[in-house]
């Protein structure tokens, strides 16, 4: 490393003194101009480069994938218990723990629904009240032909073992 500083010393000094023309005080002037021109392109690079993004019909990164069901009512949508009529559900199991009864009914899209005692089920509204070990009591309320609100109580039962396997 001594030795490369030294060459560079000696191969810099070796004219006697003169300045070569390259190093003059008068060329000078050429490498600052040559500098602002590399300068000036590269400024224009720069304003050749600019980027718009225009989000339309692209996803929101910030919205979440997963909307519940409670969403989707806002917005009008009915919850699924809440699209078929309460004829179309079936009765597939009772389980019994520490709060009580809970149904497992299963809808017409072939999906299962656990419901509980004041649960909505039905386009009509009708409401879960009772639960035991073998049936389910839905009611409903509807208004008559003369505009009275009456009242349907709607049983549902659990299969047979029999009946499943016809």
């Amino acid at each position: 490393m001594l030795s490369l500083i030294t060459g560079a010393v000696i191969t810099g000094c070796s004219d006697s003194g003169k300045l070569p023309e390259a190093q003059a005080p008068a060329s000078v002037k050429p490498k600052q101009q040559l500098i602002t021109q590399v300068t000036a392109t590269v400024t224009e690079d720069k304003s050749q480069a600019f980027f718009s993004y225009n989000p339309a019909g692209k996803r929101d990164p910030f919205a979440p994938l997963i909307v519940k069901e409670d969403h989707k009512a806002l917005t009008g949508e009915r919850p699924p218990l809440e699209r078929y009529n309460i004829y179309e559900f079936k009765l597939s199991g009772i389980v019994w723990g520490g709060f009580g009864y809970s149904a497992m009914v299963e809808g017409p899209d072939g999906k299962g629904y656990f419901v509980h005692v004041g649960t909505f089920i039905g386009q009509n509204k009708g409401i879960v009240k009772k639960i035991t070990q073998y049936t389910m009591v839905i009611e409903e309320k509807f208004k008559t032909i003369s505009g009275e609100t009456d009242r349907k109580e709607v049983v549902l039962e659990l299969r047979n073992k029999q009946e499943g396997m016809q």
